[in-house]
């Protein structure tokens, strides 16, 4: 599987989390990392991926081929992502500049293609069903407009500030500078934090901070809980929202770019690794998933959710390209090798159904 850009690397880029935490102590030994694992598996899933490799592919994990998404050009040169919306669709974000991209809707398990325009970014709305496009209008200013799947366009481009960061604020908006929530209906101020915004689940918010703990907040009562660092490893990676509101996939990382904090017991060995914990919004509980920490490639490595509420790994470890699904409660991953070539674009997906 060759990539080139990490969503959990782009999140441990962004300034998210790069305070490492102290290495860990002797006690925590016994939980360190090992090859991913788990139950094989069996049974149909229905799941296919939009995968983002330079031009997007389709992966039908029952099946293991693969099949070219027509409609969606290779790139010479920029980036290239795909966003998930809804747990059923996807938008791929071709930016060939640093104010232009082709933006692209994704749709059912044929993988019909529509295009969405021209753009910076794109954000899936809080019906799952449109996307807002962010464009550049001139100079520092820019506009947000509201877009169908279908490629018809809801609501027409209006002012809008550029500042707009991901991920977006769930039910509650679009977030800006990290710390604001607004409207993307009317730009006003819904809500602003004390610190930057890593996720949100409906009305839920999870916030870095602070220091190195999380913050839980309810964006309706304004109701706040405190979390703490739960993993052994010591930067955040990107987390996954399940779209139907209730829980986060919180991902935490060991980079190669920063090894100082790894045992000695792993220097020799694989020098990345990966641990994900569920955060049960409705609860306020962390739960580590079954078979983390684990080594796997960091650039080769992302989550996803299902509109059915399944977690979804793509990823590489041990050597091995694997599909891990995980639905809440399970007491083990089920585990699928797959055969991909990756080239370009960053290693997101998103799950077409």
């Amino acid at each position: 599987m060759r990539i080139g850009v990490s969503v959990l690397a782009l999140g441990l880029a962004a300034g998210i989390g790069l305070t490492a935490r102290p290495a860990p102590s002797a006690s925590d030994r016994a939980r360190d990392p090992v090859p991913l694992a788990g139950n094989a598996l069996r049974g149909k899933t229905g799941l296919r991926l939009l995968v983002a490799s330079d031009p997007p592919f389709v992966l039908d994990v029952d099946t293991g081929s693969v099949m070219p998404v027509p409609g969606i050009r290779a790139m010479s040169r920029g980036a290239l992502w795909v966003v998930g919306v809804g747990g059923r669709s996807a938008v791929v974000v071709a930016r060939s500049a640093w104010k232009r991209a082709e933006i692209y809707a994704v749709r059912g398990r044929e993988a019909r293609v529509t295009s969405l325009g021209i753009g910076t970014n794109a954000w899936p709305a809080a019906d799952g069903r449109a996307v807002w496009v962010q464009s550049a209008a001139s100079g520092s200013r820019c506009t947000l407009r509201l877009m169908r799947l279908d490629g018809r366009r809801i609501r027409a481009p209006r002012p809008f500030p550029c500042a707009i960061s991901d991920p977006a604020a769930g039910s509650l908006g679009l977030v800006a500078r990290r710390t604001r929530v607004l409207d993307p209906h009317t730009g006003r101020l819904v809500l602003g934090t004390h610190w930057g915004v890593l996720a949100a689940a409906g009305t839920k918010l999870v916030l870095a901070g602070p220091g190195r703990g999380f913050t839980l907040l309810d964006g309706v009562t304004r109701a706040q809980q405190r979390l703490p660092w739960p993993s052994i490893l010591g930067y955040r990676g990107r987390p996954a929202a399940d779209p139907q509101g209730r829980f986060v996939a919180l991902a935490f990382a060991v980079p190669t770019w920063n090894t100082q904090t790894l045992p000695r017991s792993w220097k020799g060995g694989p020098l990345q690794a990966l641990d994900v914990w569920l955060l049960d919004t409705d609860t306020g509980k962390l739960a580590q998933l079954p078979g983390m920490p684990a080594f796997v490639g960091i650039k080769q490595t992302s989550l996803e959710w299902t509109g059915d509420g399944r977690l979804v790994l793509l990823g590489e470890s041990n050597g091995k390209n694997l599909v891990a699904v995980w639905r809440p409660g399970q007491r083990r991953l089920a585990l699928r090798t797959v055969g991909l070539e990756r080239g370009g674009g960053s290693n997101s997906f998103a799950i077409l159904r």
